[in-house]
């Protein structure tokens, strides 16, 4: 009897040996293993929701340069302005009198709040970002009717939005600009653009002016792009989506450009061709 309780227990023992846990080096293959998984497949992630994004970002500037065209089919055939800095008036009602801004009627109202730090801490602030529902193509995108400037809404519509500017982005609630050069007073052929606006059908090659770009929101004071870096002025860029730059044309169509070729589009020697609306 003793004799098969000891076989017994030896028996228990030996199953127990056979089937032990992963050694510690095995367990650490294991997690370098996953480790150099994970390190091939996060990039290639990181670049698929980048392609999204972009691809939400470009759906969005579609529907704005589609309203830009609407807008002018019932105003004359004349695109909206797309508003620089707005001027400032004295404003009697106060004592005493102070300075006030005006809104110009343009695709997107802008006050000036240049003199604020452009940072997400600044999105509560009254007056500041830019103001979509104030905009004359705004009853176009949304079929809501345009509402009058009150520095203290700060509402976002989606469509203004572009989901790879980040919190600055949503903090100034418009991430596109339009083409600086479309202003009254701009260059247009070999003139100026009149006080009424340009004309779509005095557009030279529709297919190659640019309407509206993705603008990086590091510096983006007003919602117009200028088409030249100006000099001792903080630099107004694009914001790229993977080394990409999102434009939509007059004619209404997007193309995603390579960064190095909007850089040359921009240069002081080929700008006129694509920002000068009648050349």
């Amino acid at each position: 009897m003793a004799s098969s309780a000891t076989f017994s227990r030896h028996s228990a023992k030996g199953h127990a040996t056979g089937v032990s846990a992963f050694s510690v080096i095995e367990l650490l293959v294991v997690i370098a293993v996953i480790a150099i998984m994970a390190a091939l497949l996060l990039p290639a992630l990181a670049k698929t929701k980048e392609q999204a994004r972009g691809t939400v970002c470009r759906s969005n500037m579609k529907q704005l340069a589609l309203a830009f065209l609407m807008y002018a089919e019932d105003n004359d055939d004349t695109l909206p302005w797309p508003g620089r800095q707005p001027g400032r008036a004295v404003d009697l009602s106060s004592s005493p009198p102070s300075l006030a801004p005006v809104f110009a009627p343009d695709w997107c109202a802008s006050p000036d709040f240049s003199g604020t730090a452009l940072t997400p801490a600044s999105a509560s602030l009254p007056n500041f970002g830019h103001n979509a529902e104030c905009g004359s193509i705004y009853p176009y995108v949304t079929s809501q009717p345009r509402r009058d400037y009150d520095g203290t809404y700060k509402e976002p519509t989606p469509v203004y939005r572009c989901p790879s500017t980040g919190r600055l982005g949503e903090a100034l609630r418009v991430n596109y600009s339009a083409n600086e050069w479309l202003d009254p007073g701009q260059q247009f052929g070999s003139g100026l653009v009149p006080e009424k606006g340009v004309m779509t059908t005095a557009v030279v090659d529709a297919s190659r002016k640019i309407l509206l770009v993705n603008e990086d929101p590091k510096n983006m004071i007003t919602p117009s792009f200028p088409p030249r870096k100006i000099p001792g002025k903080a630099t107004r860029d694009v914001l790229l989506h993977l080394e990409r730059a999102n434009i939509a044309f007059i004619d209404g169509h997007m193309e995603s450009i390579p960064s190095a070729t909007f850089k040359q589009m921009r240069d002081p020697n080929y700008a006129s061709l694509y920002f000068n609306a009648g050349k």
